[in-house]
């Protein structure tokens, strides 16, 4: 039995020493691999993140036989394969960032047989930077996922070395259906909202912030507010952003049917319309814009609320608890000194 518990106790020891052993060596080869990765050249030197915004006018991208160009007109970016639509400025920053951050480091293939294998070659994402003067400062190849999906394989053009993208992918260029276009249609504090009218095909509920600021429904009954599902709407509507976009159809053109109407303290308005429900999703499109969205139901709903959603039918402190209050400090507010 003794015996039995030493060698429980050894292997235990020999366990905990295997495991400081291992965590040690990571810890080694974790430090070793970030003065690396310090000392490593960049892999587009001519690309910063300080200077990307200065230097970088426009931005080609190859992907599915379909080019996408991104140019910048003062301090904004337009999709000029898509009539200078403004595009997302957060996206293409981000992209830059992660352009910036790529270095000469981990070498997977320099065989050029494999690059297909890899995706970067034809059958991957490709992309070139210029400046205003259509100098090129990069041109590369954004591959596959690596297996652990968190990483990218990267190929510069004219080169035959495969290295990792860290934390790239292709979807940091190709975006597909919805493309590199702003979907975001209101941007604006949502402190400077005085009025609120939701024009249900039910009813309307109109909601009004008084001198107080605080919020009162006034349509269809007069009433409090609950403030959490206003904020809900407040905060959605000052910064709403969209899900898709929807190409015009002629034969089946936008038709309204709700709207929610929203005024600022300035007095100016930000108007959106929305469809009907058609596959989980809804139509919507701001009244003074001829492009139309789509969103999903749930996006929807966070905006165009009834008024029983609205209501807030927590009852007024009553009058016998005033009275208590009252006797309870001696009615003049100093309490009662019986």
């Amino acid at each position: 039995m003794k015996l039995k518990q030493q060698l429980i106790g050894f292997v235990f020891i020999l366990f905990i020493m295997l495991a400081i052993a291992f965590f040690v060596d990571r810890s080694e080869k974790q430090q070793q691999y970030e003065k690396k990765s310090e000392q490593a050249n960049k892999m587009f030197p001519d690309i910063t993140a300080e200077t990307a915004g200065d230097k970088v006018a426009q931005i080609e991208i190859i992907a599915n036989d379909e080019t996408t160009v991104l140019r910048k007109s003062g301090t904004q970016w337009l999709v000029a394969s898509m009539d200078d639509y403004p595009a997302d400025q957060e996206e293409i920053k981000t992209l830059l960032e992660k352009v910036d951050q790529q270095k000469v480091l981990d070498l997977v293939s320099k065989n050029p047989e494999k690059q297909a294998d890899f995706e970067v070659d034809a059958s991957g994402v490709e992309a070139k930077f210029q400046d205003e003067n259509q100098k090129l400062l990069a041109h590369f190849f954004v591959g596959k996922n690596t297996p652990d999906f968190f990483n990218t394989y990267i190929r510069q053009d004219g080169s035959q070395k495969v290295y990792i993208g860290k934390d790239l992918s292709q979807s940091n260029f190709d975006k597909g259906t919805r493309s590199w276009r702003n979907r975001k249609i209101f941007d604006f504090n949502k402190g400077d909202i005085t009025h609120l009218l939701i024009e249900l095909a039910s009813e309307v509920v109109e909601l009004k912030m008084g001198d107080d600021s605080k919020w009162q429904m006034i349509q269809p009954e007069t009433s409090a507010v609950k403030q959490t599902t206003l904020d809900t709407i407040l905060n959605n509507i000052s910064s709403y952003e969209t899900d898709d976009f929807v190409e015009a159809d002629t034969e089946n053109p936008f038709e309204s049917k709700e709207k929610i109407t929203v005024t600022l303290n300035d007095g100016s308005t930000r108007i959106l319309m929305a469809a009907e429900e058609k596959d989980g999703k809804h139509q919507v499109k701001p009244l003074d814009h001829d492009q139309i969205f789509s969103v999903y139901k749930y996006k929807y709903n966070q905006l165009f609320k009834p008024s029983a959603d609205l209501k807030d039918d927590a009852p007024p402190p009553s009058e016998d608890a005033n009275s208590n209050e009252s006797e309870n400090t001696g009615g003049d507010g100093t309490g009662s000194d019986e």
